[in-house]
């Protein structure tokens, strides 16, 4: 078992160069490219019962004798259907050297490179690390290579609309040769696309550079104070105008207040002597008690009827200057 699986390997790797040797550059226009001669993998082997679950075996088994009637795309369903069961790296192996088998290289090219890429293949698997590198090589010589560096971690790349993984989980992009469309995309950058183009084996780095869209801008003042006015009337609606009789009972009252407190000591003071004028004395104390009643009742009606103060105006001035600002507020209170 350890010469058969030595000689597959020997076989392999002189069929798969010899096809890579070939320029597909070199074949006519409309010319389509050769198919990769690869051996097909034995599912009835010790290495292949160990590795590929019942299920996939199935899958593997079936999709193989399609593939050798000539029933490509039944074949390739259920190469995919096997790997989507189970997605190891040796049933993708086997979907990706089927796709070089048929001739279809882009997809055979990115299957091949996550293998080698994500999972590297040990002597402990189906296929061995020379299998895969060396129908890789071949199926890459077929297509283009692009190596996007982007200057911010996370940007969504773009090829001719395609969404490919985000930079930097999918640091080589592979397409087929010709120009090819790139975008990239990112949250609060503007959008990045250029074209690209490349022919088969071709490797070419793009540097891509992301511009953020939030943008600050400095706005100089002037060396002179830039003054701005700014008046508010902070009292309530206006109303009509006040009466203005409380104004003048609270004078009178105030004249009569005085009156009445000066006739009511003079005349309590004089009717204290005791002589025959005391009585006349007395009467006008008595009068003046009565005026310095009626002018405190005068006056607090004239307070409660009192006209309400005009309303304040502020003047808020806001002053700017270079380096520095401030606000000045003037006003006219009651």
């Amino acid at each position: 078992m350890k010469y058969l699986h030595l000689a597959s390997t020997v076989l392999l790797a002189v069929s798969v160069s010899s096809a890579a040797l070939a320029d597909p550059s070199s074949k006519p226009p409309g010319h389509e490219a050769e198919s990769i001669k690869i051996p097909y993998t034995s599912y009835t082997s010790a290495r292949s019962l160990a590795m590929f679950p019942p299920t996939s075996q199935k899958h593997l088994r079936e999709a193989q004798r399609l593939e050798k009637e000539g029933k490509m795309q039944e074949a390739l369903d259920e190469y995919q259907t096997a790997y989507d069961y189970q997605p190891l790296s040796d049933v993708q192996a086997e979907l990706g050297f089927a796709q070089a088998r048929m001739g279809l290289f882009l997809p055979a090219a990115r299957n091949l490179g996550e293998v080698l890429m994500f999972a590297h293949v040990q002597d402990r698997t189906v296929h061995t690390d020379e299998e895969v590198r060396a129908a890789f090589r071949a199926v890459k010589a077929r297509v283009g290579t692009i190596f996007p560096r982007v200057n911010i971690p996370g940007a969504r790349i773009t090829v001719d609309g395609e969404q490919v993984r985000d930079w930097p989980y999918s640091e080589v992009i592979y397409v087929e040769p010709g120009k090819h469309h790139i975008k990239a995309i990112a949250d609060d950058y503007y959008f990045y696309e250029t074209s690209v183009e490349v022919k088969a084996g071709e490797e070419k780095t793009l540097s891509i550079a992301m511009q953020r869209r939030i943008q600050s801008h400095y706005v100089a003042f002037p060396a002179t104070p830039m003054n701005v006015s700014i008046h508010a009337n902070i009292s309530t609606a206006s109303k009509a105008d006040p009466p203005t009789w409380p104004k003048g009972l609270m004078v009178a009252s105030g004249i009569g207040m005085g009156f009445g407190v000066g006739a009511a000591g003079i005349g309590f003071g004089l009717a204290s002597k005791g002589d025959a004028s005391a009585n006349t004395w007395y009467a006008v104390g008595a009068v003046g008690c009565g005026l310095v009643g009626l002018s405190l009742t005068g006056l607090i009606i004239g307070l409660a009827n009192r006209p309400e103060p005009p309303p304040p105006n502020v003047i808020i001035t806001p002053q700017f200057a270079k380096g520095a600002g401030g606000v000045q507020f003037t006003g006219t209170l009651p």
